[in-house]
């Protein structure tokens, strides 16, 4: 998933935005679309074009009333912008009325042709929109979205939270059931006709100066793997010294860092150690495993498991740090259930005991196991000699 920036304008200005408001640019520069101002003015060419834009807002709003939509996209206190392709055919547009005293304006239908919809068209309609709306010295936009438009209003700095002040706009518009009301203030000083551009410049202009103060475009050869081998080891000393690769220093490594982020996953990694024994113990079928098994009690128990473990000994070895790895904690709990199941049969308590014991921590062993490998077990990187 690319990552998302949150424009001035509440816009997610990621690649995604500008990728869909630049290809639709690029068409609107080579005259391939065009975007009029449309209005009920009686002329044969207007009355088609808002008829086609009528049948487009039929076709992608189908719970909207035909009657209600004929009723707005003709009333000639509404206008609509609307994007012709060829000279000739509409393919989407937004129904609008304004509100000059109040400084805002109502958007009541927006839709583009369904095969269409992909070319960011309906990112190019909006910001063409609002580029013709802030010369009418408009300051905010509302409209009604229902459940499939808010996405795309969000995206065009669309809030929930509304901030124009009530006596602005109560009274003025319509309340309509299962609608969600949203706010976009529109920007006096943003040029939005060409807001693509301008997020490209200020990306690069961002990459120049992380360029300037980092070195992050510089490559390094790192370590040469035919003078290295691989091996595993349990030693809390680092493979390699790491001031010896070169990079490493320049870019502000320093061992103080790497010592402080290794006490805390060590810190992370006894929490999850302990919490797992915590439950352990607190679990109605523990009571067989909390103490080492006394040997006056039953006396050929050492005889028949010779690898002997209990809760008891494991929180002991945790708090003295002898545990370097995870699978090594892992393995020691699981030792319980194994040794009691050796020792008894099926049928009796202790058995059942630990079976139950063991299903009650099964998650929290595989959480656990999936979590990342502590500090001081490595794999140790050996110099070879050269042949």
């Amino acid at each position: 998933m690319s990552q998302q920036f949150v424009g001035i304008n509440g816009e997610q200005t990621g690649l995604g935005f500008t990728n869909r408001d630049q290809g639709a640019k690029v068409e609107e520069d080579q005259g391939l679309i065009e975007f009029k101002i449309i209005t009920n003015d009686g002329t044969h060419e207007s009355m088609r074009m808002l008829i086609d834009l009528k049948n487009i807002f039929a076709r992608q709003l189908p719970k909207m009333p035909k009657e209600y939509i004929v009723r707005l996209v003709f009333d000639r206190n509404h206008e609509s912008m609307c994007i012709i392709k060829d000279n000739t055919k509409v393919i989407g547009g937004i129904c609008y009325r304004k509100y000059p005293t109040q400084r805002f304006a109502e958007i009541a239908f927006l839709a583009i042709t369904a095969t269409l919809q992909v070319k960011g068209y309906g990112t190019r309609l909006m910001n063409k929109f609002k580029e013709h709306i802030q010369k009418q010295d408009v300051e905010y936009l509302l409209t009604y979205a229902d459940n499939y438009a808010i996405g795309y209003f969000r995206k065009q700095g669309f809030y929930q939270e509304i901030k124009m002040q009530p006596d602005r706009w109560k009274g003025f518009i319509k309340d309509y059931d299962g609608g969600t009301l949203m706010e976009c203030y529109v920007h006096s000083t943003i040029d939005y006709g060409n807001i693509s551009d301008l997020i490209r410049e200020q990306k690069q202009q961002m990459i120049d100066i992380i360029k300037r103060l980092t070195l992050n475009d510089r490559v390094y050869p790192g370590l040469d793997k035919q003078n290295y081998k691989v091996e595993n080891s349990n030693s809390d000393k680092p493979a390699v010294k790491p001031e010896s690769i070169q990079g490493i220093l320049e870019s502000g490594w320093t061992i103080e860092d790497y010592n402080e982020l290794k006490k805390q996953k060590e810190k992370t990694f006894m929490i999850s150690c302990q919490q797992i024994i915590d439950t352990m113990k607190k679990h109605k079928s523990a009571w067989p495993f909390l103490d080492p098994v006394n040997k006056d009690d039953v006396p050929d128990y050492y005889d028949v498991i010779t690898d002997p473990i209990d809760i008891k000994t494991i929180e002991k070895k945790l708090q003295s740090n002898q545990y370097t790895s995870k699978d090594l904690f892992i393995k020691d709990v699981k030792r319980i259930f194994t040794n009691c199941r050796n020792y008894n049969q099926p049928d009796t308590i202790y058995f059942k005991c630990a079976n139950e014991l063991e299903r009650s921590i099964d998650d929290y062993l595989k959480k656990l196991k999936d979590e990342q490998q502590i500090p001081g077990v490595s794999k140790k990187i050996k110099k070879t000699s050269s042949k």
